[in-house]
């Protein structure tokens, strides 16, 4: 969603620093589309005001819990916008000289990287729980300055023609060819239906902040967004977390559930997904003083049971669209264009990922909004 550049910083002291140089999209019309100029007005809020206020209060409580999640430097920002947008920029430290560096994996990511990533986001969650403890008013407040990017003024959800109903049925349709006589009359199944006859406004439930377990969420955790530092061994043993252009105020089950149902399988999510949540659970209380309150593993599902809709939503079309490799430039198309061009992604094996969340979400009943 930018124009991403490295390079090498010279300062007038002849300092150098590596760095990583985002521009926005010269392209007019994705740019509104895809909210980029509310996506650097984020980033830049997230590096200049709220992560340092979170760092702040976590280094003030003086107790030992560990160190704050690993984020790029941030050097400058500038996001004005109209007749200046090509000079508009977000310049951040080039971490790769650090070790950090993406998966070699483009689609699902293994056990080891999934506990390691997972206590990352614990900890970025923990910075919330401790900002309440430490300073609510303040924390209420500053997360007032981040703007919505998920639904346009008219409030329609980025892709229009009812597009989560269709991603949801895609699944639906082939869960019922697999297994019909086990889940056609499964009333969670079907509840599950409901939820996507009103997909956006099933969606805009996800997003309501809910008391007392609410925290700046990173919005868009995902592999693409995390960069891995390895041992000698080729093992995860940190994680980095950057982009940080669709953050908002709500469950910790909204970066949860999306990371999940993007970078897991189906059978590790069978055989695992308790390890996986009770690693989070384990990791944030860990992560913040003794005596602040953050949601246990009863609390949490109670969190995945609203939320877990979040993860689907957006993986139903961004995962089969990470499946195929053959994507072509698809150049000017409609809303209902670029929705059946949406629809077709993947092809077979992008219907049977859609279908698998939909299966686990039943199974899980995770349905309860």
């Amino acid at each position: 969603m930018s124009t991403v550049l490295f390079g090498t910083v010279t300062t007038s002291e002849e300092s150098k620093y590596r760095v990583v140089i985002k521009l926005k999209l010269r392209d007019e019309k994705m740019r509104e589309v895809l909210k980029i100029d509310f996506q650097f007005k984020n980033e830049i809020t997230m590096y200049e005001t709220i992560i340092p206020f979170l760092f702040e209060c976590h280094r003030s409580m003086e107790a030992d819990i560990g160190n704050c999640p690993s984020v790029p430097q941030f050097f400058y920002g500038r996001n004005k916008c109209g007749e200046f947008v090509e000079k508009d920029l977000i310049i951040l430290e080039n971490v790769n000289p650090l070790g950090f560096r993406l998966s070699e994996e483009r689609l699902f990511i293994d056990y080891d990287h999934l506990v390691i990533a997972l206590q990352a986001l614990a900890k970025f969650h923990g910075l919330s729980y401790t900002a309440k403890y430490k300073d609510p008013d303040r924390l209420h407040k500053i997360v007032m300055d981040l703007h919505d990017t998920q639904f346009d003024e008219e409030g329609q959800w980025i892709f229009k023609n009812n597009a989560l109903s269709r991603f949801g049925k895609r699944g639906v349709d082939r869960l019922l060819d697999r297994r019909g006589d086990l889940y056609r009359n499964n009333k969670h199944f079907r509840r599950f239906n409901e939820l996507i006859g009103d997909g956006d406004n099933s969606l805009r439930c996800t997003l309501v902040p809910r008391e007392p377990f609410s925290v700046v969420c990173h919005g868009d955790f995902n592999r693409n967004n995390l960069l891995f530092r390895y041992d000698g061994e080729g093992l995860p043993v940190d994680v980095l977390l950057f982009d940080f252009g669709t953050p908002r105020y709500g469950s910790p089950a909204l970066d949860l559930s999306f990371f999940l149902y993007m970078n897991t399988t189906q059978s590790l999510r069978e055989s695992r997904w308790d390890d996986l949540l009770n690693v989070y659970c384990l990791a944030l209380a860990d992560a913040v003083p003794p005596g602040i309150r953050v949601p246990n593993r009863a609390a949490l599902e109670i969190e995945m049971t609203k939320c877990a809709y979040y993860g689907f939503a957006h993986a139903s079309f961004f995962l089969p669209h990470q499946l195929d490799l053959n994507i072509n430039d698809r150049g000017e198309m409609d809303d209902e264009e670029t929705l059946e061009w949406f629809l077709q992604l993947g092809g077979d094996i992008g219907s049977d990922v859609v279908a698998d969340m939909i299966q686990h979400i039943v199974d899980m009943e995770y349905t309860n909004m």
